[in-house]
């Protein structure tokens, strides 16, 4: 090498040699004219094959067998030209033991050039591929035999080269893939014929085929399709999957043959074995020494057998044992003589011996060639359906025939055959011959009309009809008021119609009846019109169908301008709508209607009245509405002022006792300051009594709000939790005996009021401390429920009797007895409270045991989102 080359080497030498020896391929660098080996890893001195010691001696003293070959000119000319050169499974002769043997490489000589240009070194890398080639040369040799057999068996051959995506196959390979015979088939196409519902499968063997860690192993059933997507062969894929040295996937082969007659036999065969193992009736195999071979699972259940295992095999264990002799006697010799036996006969149950009556159908199995009895095969049908639906139609027959209305039965034409006793004693019918005739003459004369363009008519377009009608009686000639219905009978099987039914029933009883109802009802109300309040009536549905008179002077109009829904008319706009929900909701419930609402009266003033009504039940159905209607404007004018009262009570009160809680926090500073303690002390009692008044003032003020529709909200997005916690933490402070423990589960955000809740939950936690003296702990816990925000306060103190629960939320209601005096306050805030909940949309309720504590709880819907 000269000084520059050497110098180039030297500063490259340590890059040179991490990059060969680290090389998982076979890599060598060669230095100057003499090709000296500088540096070799170890896969390319295991390929010379000379020795460990090879650095620093020249390529061709190592390796002299080279000389004679190309390889020595290839190499030379890459030195002096500087261009590269790369082989492909080239025949390299190298000296292995003494003896010469033969080598396929892929090999790349590289040149190594210094700053000028000027080349100083070949860089050689190289593959062994000499099993590769040799295996293809073998397997070429083999290929003309192979393909012979292979043709004589019509047996197809698949071959692929994965890396290099070369598809070898011959034509009948193409053909059953559903090329083809002479069509080029690329890589990409290999899957283009395959059945859309296989192909996932056919994918997933070959990447399993294709992993280097199995064992290449390809076996595998699919469809191929015609270029129309129909069925065109049912194949068989065998093959192996090929990796060279370096687990690298070299090639893909195997064969295919045509398994489509296999493949639809075996359907057929399932479908067989599907409908016999499916069918409701029971199916028993037998050999020809009538030992059972085979029950399906219909027998399995009817004879209950737990398992095929316990099923036995003697075809005499599955009679009930009366019948056995039938089946030795006479069943199996009339196989053996005619090939086939049929009726009725009893099988046992296997666990509770129950006798099972069965029609069964016995037939000899004979072998398809020999045509000699190979075994007998039963189908049993089970009978107790049949016997109970027989049974169940003489009940109904029984009951048709003891049922107190009429019923017939005709043809198409309404010729009638039968009549049941009932229906023979209203028409006077004495005998079956007199029954049959046409239906017509069932009618009085005048019916006629009705029977062909009402009943005939209707019956032909829906299949029913219902109405009243007149009967005549046969030996009268009465007629007869019925209300019947017709309707046609169908077949079972087919579903076309195959006759007419009719059931009538005697309404001249009802009639009756209904007469003398109606005459009660004019004595009812001629009796009502005396009474001094409005009364009214309404039919099942709503419909008010009866004013008194009462109710006429009020509103100074005719009674059929209130009948219906005119009424509604009357109603002052704002009452309208919740008057006629609660109306709705009543008669659609069956509950009790109440509500208040304004009335127009005849000089054209609204005023309040409280309508209630009743329904009236018969048989289990409400039948009317008796209603009334209350003045009670008197008393709305009462309520009116008290509200009035206590609001400026209220507003007035509030201004002289700010003043006065002023006077007293300077005076109890002055005290302080002066060393006055005992003094102030007594003025700092004054101020929590202030304070006790200014929230009863507070309470006072809520409550004529909310009286009056003028409590304000004003909502905003807030976390629930947050806002429970931080009234919880301001509590706190005001009390040292109780602890208030916070059990939170996530609620999220709720649009409200926070002012409003807090001040609900201040009202709930302070009513706990105050009704719970002897209990040191009350519990606050939150919860998310079917898009509720949940807060419950619990205490364990004085508890609320069942009697009086729910009354706490009514307006100055306090508990009754000795207690009233022991907890003070006028009993408003859980009524202020439980209505800022309605009014926001959620709902309070309480959970109480007497002398165990209380649970009260409000939920607000948190529907909707923040943005």
């Amino acid at each position: 090498m000269t000084n520059t080359t050497e110098q180039s080497f030297l500063n490259n030498e340590n890059i040179f040699r991490i990059l060969i020896e680290e090389s998982p391929s076979p890599v060598g660098l060669y230095i100057g004219q003499d090709m000296v080996i500088k540096i070799a890893n170890k896969s390319i001195i295991k390929i010379f094959a000379k020795g460990d010691d090879v650095v620093g001696k020249r390529y061709f003293d190592l390796l002299p067998e080279l000389k004679t070959q190309p390889v020595f000119d290839i190499l030379n000319n890459v030195y002096h030209t500087g261009v590269a050169y790369e082989a492909t499974e080239a025949r390299v002769d190298i000296v292995v033991n003494g003896s010469l043997e033969t080598f396929y490489f892929n090999f790349v000589f590289t040149p190594i050039k210094n700053s000028n240009g000027q080349v100083w070194g070949v860089l050689n890398t190289a593959a062994d591929v000499t099993e590769l080639v040799l295996t293809r040369l073998k397997l070429k040799e083999s290929e003309e035999r192979k393909q012979f057999t292979l043709h004589a068996a019509e047996i197809g051959t698949w071959d692929l080269y994965p890396p290099q995506q070369i598809v070898i196959w011959d034509d009948r390979c193409k053909e059953l893939c559903g090329f083809l015979a002479g069509e080029e088939v690329t890589y990409n196409d290999i899957f283009r014929h395959i059945h859309p519902e296989d192909e996932f499968r056919v994918r997933e063997a070959v990447q399993n085929a294709y992993n280097p860690l199995s064992d290449g192993n390809y076996d595998i059933t699919f469809r191929t399709i015609n270029r129309d997507g129909s069925l065109k062969h049912w194949i068989q894929c065998k093959g192996k999957a090929y990796f060279g040295l370096d687990n690298q996937l070299w090639r893909f082969a195997g064969i295919i043959i045509d398994v489509t007659r296999e493949q639809l036999d075996r359907q057929e065969q399932r479908k067989l074995i599907a409908l016999v193992e499916n069918t409701a009736d029971t199916i028993v195999l037998s050999g020809d020494s009538a030992d059972v071979t085979y029950i399906n699972k219909a027998g399995i259940n009817l004879l209950g057998i737990n398992n095929d295992a316990e099923a036995p095999t003697s075809g005499l264990a599955y009679f009930h044992e009366n019948d056995r002799q039938i089946v030795t006697n006479k069943i199996l010799p009339a196989i053996q003589q005619n090939g086939e036996w049929s009726g009725e006969i009893r099988y046992r149950h296997f666990e509770t011996g129950e006798a099972i009556p069965v029609y069964i159908n016995s037939f000899s199995i004979n072998d398809g060639f020999t045509d000699k009895p190979i075994g007998m095969a039963t189908v049993a049908r089970d009978l107790r359906p049949e016997k109970n639906a027989y049974n169940e139609q003489y009940k109904l027959l029984t009951l048709i025939d003891h049922s107190s209305d009429f019923v017939s039965l005709s043809d198409l034409d309404g010729n009638v055959s039968y009549v049941n006793a009932a229906g023979r004693l209203m028409l006077g019918i004495k005998s079956q011959q007199e029954l049959e005739r046409h239906n017509s003459e069932y009618l009085v004369q005048s019916e006629l009309v009705k029977l062909a363009n009402n009943v005939n008519k209707g019956l032909m377009k829906d299949g029913k009809w219902s109405g009243e009608i007149n009967f005549r009686h046969f030996e009268t000639g009465e007629a007869i008021p019925v209300y019947g219905t017709t309707m046609l009978v169908y077949d079972s099987v087919t579903g076309k119609p195959q006759g007419r039914a009719t059931i009538a029933r005697d309404m001249r009883r009802e009639i009756a009846d209904r007469q003398e109802l109606n005459e009660q009802i004019r004595q009812f109300e001629f009796v009502t019109d005396f009474m001094p309040v409005q009364l009214w009536t309404a039919s099942a549905d709503g419909d008010i169908d009866y004013v008194n008179r009462r109710t006429t002077d009020y509103f100074g109009t005719g009674q059929e301008q209130l009948i219906g829904t005119s009424w509604l008319s009357l109603v002052h706009p704002e009452d309208t709508e919740g008057c006629v929900a609660a109306w709705t909701l009543s008669v659609k419930t069956g509950n009790i209607y109440q509500y208040e609402f304004r009335l127009l009266d005849k000089n054209r003033v609204y005023k309040w009245h409280l309508a209630q009504a009743l329904p009236f039940v018969n048989d289990g159905k409400i039948v009317k509405w008796f209603g009334t209607n209350t003045d009670i404007d008197e008393q709305k004018q009462l309520q009116r002022q008290k509200d009035d009262f206590l609001g400026i009570a209220s507003h007035e009160l509030k201004t002289p006792v700010t003043s006065i809680k002023a006077y007293a926090q300077v005076l109890g500073a002055m005290l302080t300051r002066e060393g006055e303690t005992k003094k102030a002390e007594m003025v700092a009692r004054m101020d929590a009594q202030v304070n006790r008044l200014t929230n009863l003032i507070g309470d006072l003020l809520d409550v004529t709000k909310i009286n009056s529709g003028r409590l304000q909200f004003n909502k905003v997005w807030f976390d629930f939790n947050q806002a429970v916690k931080e009234t919880m933490d301001d509590l706190q402070h005001t009390t040292k005996k109780h602890k208030l423990v916070a059990d939170f589960t996530e609620t999220g955000h709720i649009y409200s009021d926070k002012d409003r809740i807090s001040q609900v939950i201040t009202n709930l936690i302070t009513n706990a401390i105050k009704y719970s003296p002897h209990t040191d702990q009350i519990i606050i816990s939150t919860r998310l429920k079917n898009n509720e925000a949940i807060a419950c306060v619990q205490d364990f103190g004085i508890g609320i009797p069942d009697n009086k629960k729910d009354r706490v939320f009514e307006q100055f209601y306090r508990v009754s007895g000795d207690k009233q005096h022991t907890f003070p306050g006028l009993g408003l805030g859980l009524y202020i409270s439980s209505e800022i909940i309605k009014r926001e949309g959620g709902r309070m309720w309480v959970n109480s045991v007497e002398g165990k504590g209380s649970t009260f709880c409000f939920a607000l819907p948190v529907e909707g989102n923040e943005q």
